[in-house]
């Protein structure tokens, strides 16, 4: 079996290198190197890109997947099987045509649950007690693909995102396995998925992580700190003093404790404590923008915010 192997985030790893492990990655596809840092001169790798330097393994970057030079040498390496795990960018009908076996995906959730680019998130951000992984096929529509396998994967209460993601991707490249292994013996299903049944995770924007004490309870809100570490995290407004400060909540705890929502309950050596639409929430570690990160005590001592007064 010969794979070509598409992913770019760390989610991808363990999944390429299990594939790798079986010989069947003849090369990888991932985004473009981006530019970053002071004058943005210094190129950032993806950690596909990495890894595929460190093996010394065929790398194609393209910035358009239409162009004919990219379709020609995709085709040259004459693949049995397309493998997609976090690559990003949804593959037009010119690529899904060339492998003989198909084009499959790695998606972390039970689809039809969750489809689109932030299925991990959408898991923490609803309460979940299970999630899992799907090895679909890949359709021109995202993520409506027939189903090959599935794997049911527990939500520990104290799960974030980074935790979760890692738990996913390691199960996802067992998965992944199993599925390639079915289709190469020719007896991996294809399960239509329930359109009828199907909720979206849209992409992420920093905004998602402003959070208002007034109209979002303490288990809202310590979802969303769950679900958004480590980008784009929760962050409010803090209102006092003469101009408005963004505050980023770095350690959070919930509390049992109600009163005015949007107010702030306590603000001594013990603790900060600020209500919510239903309980409370200590705030333990903040970061004020353009600030170093400082305990509840610093910001007391820094901002001064008032018990009874709005955060």
């Amino acid at each position: 079996m010969r794979i070509v192997f598409w992913g770019s985030s760390d989610f991808s790893l363990p999944a390429l290198e299990t594939l790798a492990q079986e010989g069947w990655v003849c090369g990888v596809v991932t985004n473009p190197d981006k530019p970053y840092g002071r004058g943005m001169h210094e190129l950032h790798k993806t950690p596909v890109k990495i890894w595929a330097e460190s093996h010394h393994m065929c790398c194609l970057q393209p910035t358009k997947l239409k162009d004919e030079v990219f379709l020609h040498t995709l085709r040259s390496l004459e693949a049995d099987l397309f493998v997609v795990v976090s690559y990003g960018r949804i593959l037009p009908p010119e690529v899904l045509i060339i492998p003989p076996k198909g084009s499959i995906n790695l998606h972390a959730s039970l689809l039809p649950k969750y489809r689109g680019a932030s299925p991990i998130q959408a898991a923490l951000l609803n309460g979940d007690t299970e999630t899992g992984n799907t090895i679909q096929y890949l359709s021109e529509s995202l993520d409506c693909g027939d189903i090959i396998l599935q794997s049911h994967v527990p939500i520990d209460p104290h799960d974030t995102y980074p935790s979760l993601a890692h738990t996913l991707a390691i199960d996802g490249a067992k998965l992944l396995r199993e599925a390639i292994l079915a289709i190469q013996e020719g007896k991996a299903s294809r399960i239509p998925q329930d359109h009828n049944h199907a909720t979206y995770a849209p992409i992420i924007t920093r905004e998602d992580g402003h959070v208002d004490f007034t109209t979002l309870s303490a288990e809202e809100i310590e979802r969303r700190y769950r679900a958004y570490q480590p980008w784009p995290g929760i962050f409010a407004t803090y209102h006092q003093g003469k101009h408005p400060l963004s505050v980023h909540f770095t350690a959070i705890e919930k509390d049992s404790q109600q009163g005015k929502p949007g107010t702030i309950l306590q603000a001594d050596k013990h603790a900060l404590i600020v209500a919510c639409k239903q309980h409370s929430l200590r705030l333990l570690k903040l970061k004020p923008a353009g600030k170093k990160e400082i305990d509840h005590r610093g910001f007391i001592n820094g901002y001064r915010p008032c018990v009874g007064k709005p955060f």
